[in-house]
């Protein structure tokens, strides 16, 4: 088995003493049980070429076991940003319920922890809701939104899977800033930049951002221009996020590679590479 590649990263945010996370993200484990396969005789055969995609389900359970073994050992929380899991089955809710519950967890939802099956249906605000009720028991955050203070930092997570805030989600977070701890906010897809946005479509058609700006997203492939075409909401949250003196630093997965970046405003912004490419990172945030 290989070694997982663990990124070291400090964050300077003001604090009085450091506070260590271990970011996991996009881990993409795909199993299916007898149970699965009686509820859909075609679930195995995606869980194993799935599995291929992903370098083998040997492999990238190895990787996301060895984040495990370093998080207890480091005696530090793991912070997984989404898609531990890449479609939902009885098998994979097993095991996320087992992986997040042997440590000290802390988690934000990715678009695939609602997705039925890759490729199959329209991945939409509906469909999502429709299945969150099937998610939300597996998880001990509430992956609409959630905060916890260690150390003195408030760890915010939310939903931005399908590349939207909604008003609730705004107002929530200005509650958390009026507490006055300073914010790490975490989630799965990143926040637009530039720099990031053109990283991205260097190998994709489409930038996979919140928050893209309208020049940009209309020249997606339809399918894809529906998906990431920024509301209302969504533009106002990424107004108030740069905005807020509160939020020291944004933490984020689903684009696959290693990034690190200030935002307009300076804050910066972490990316890590996905777990099942063999990827972790320590965050010292001092």
């Amino acid at each position: 088995m290989k070694e997982l590649n663990i990124l070291k990263t400090t964050l300077n945010v003001g604090l009085d003493a450091p506070v260590r996370l271990l970011h996991v993200t996009d881990s993409h484990i795909c199993l299916a049980n007898d149970s699965d396969a009686a509820r859909d005789p075609e679930l195995p055969g995606h869980a194993l070429s799935r599995g291929n995609a992903f370098g083998g389900e040997e492999q990238v359970e190895s990787y996301l076991t060895q984040a495990l073994e370093y998080a207890k050992k480091e005696n530090i929380p793991l912070l997984h940003t989404g898609d531990l899991y890449d479609f939902l089955s009885e098998a994979n809710f097993a095991y996320m319920e087992q992986t997040l519950s042997s440590v000290d967890s802390i988690y934000a939802a990715g678009n695939h922890d609602f997705c039925h099956f890759v490729g199959r249906a329209i991945e939409d605000y509906p469909y999502k809701w429709e299945n969150l009720r099937l998610v939300q028991p597996h998880v001990k955050q509430n992956l609409y939104f959630d905060s916890r203070i260690v150390g003195g930092l408030n760890i915010v997570t939310l939903d931005d899977g399908y590349y939207l805030f909604s008003k609730g989600q705004e107002e929530m977070l200005r509650a958390e800033a009026a507490k006055g701890y300073p914010i790490l906010l975490c989630m799965h897809v990143p926040l637009y930049t530039p720099l990031l946005a053109e990283k991205i479509l260097e190998k994709n058609p489409c930038a996979y951002l919140v928050g893209v700006p309208r020049e940009m997203y209309t020249k997606y492939p339809n399918d894809r221009r529906l998906q990431q075409n920024p509301d209302r909401a969504t533009l106002e949250m990424m107004d108030y996020i740069l905005s807020e003196p509160m939020i020291k630093g944004v933490i984020a997965g689903h684009v696959h590679l290693n990034f690190e970046e200030p935002l307009s405003n300076g804050v910066m912004q972490i990316c890590t590479h996905a777990g099942y490419a063999g990827y972790a990172r320590e965050i010292t945030i001092v």
